[in-house]
């Protein structure tokens, strides 16, 4: 199969997977054997054009520190922070969006510069799910949901 057939498999996949649990993270401990997942990091009664400008702020702060903590890219203001998957580790993904992980790693880095309210909310997918089905769905949401940080596409891409 070529790639523009392998892609438009893929998208129709995509198009009719849903999520196998869809919750809102409370404890990191809930993330222990999750394999595929998305999660969607949304800002709760904040002011999304302050949160966008002290984003910004930090990100060029870090910017001029040698080693310093590596800040996914500027979109525009949202109360959708960011839309971001993982094949591997969500636990440890999650940990490094919240500032508990190696500074080298694209990731908010919450709690480093945060002051506000958010929640995550986990979709998890059967673990036979490819990955490139995955990116898909993970774009398909990005792109309605707009967040204020993040690439478009996987990592690879």
């Amino acid at each position: 199969m070529n790639y523009i057939d392998s892609l438009i498999s893929n998208c129709e996949i995509a198009r009719k997977t849903i999520p196998i649990s869809e919750f809102e993270l409370q404890d990191l401990e809930v993330l222990d054997g999750i394999g595929k997942a998305i999660y969607v990091v949304e800002e709760i009664k904040g002011d999304v054009k302050k949160t966008f400008t002290d984003f910004s702020k930090f990100k060029e702060s870090e910017k001029k520190i040698v080693k310093g903590r590596k800040c996914p890219k500027l979109n525009k203001p949202s109360k959708i922070m960011y839309v971001g998957s993982s094949v591997t580790n969500i636990r440890k993904r999650i940990e490094q969006h919240k500032g508990l992980g190696y500074p080298g790693t694209y990731a908010l880095h919450l709690g480093h510069w945060f002051k506000g309210s958010y929640k995550i909310t986990i979709k998890e997918y059967k673990a036979s799910l490819s990955k490139e089905v995955l990116q898909i769905i993970e774009d398909s949401l990005s792109y309605d949901l707009s967040p204020a940080f993040g690439k478009k596409g996987g990592n690879n891409k």
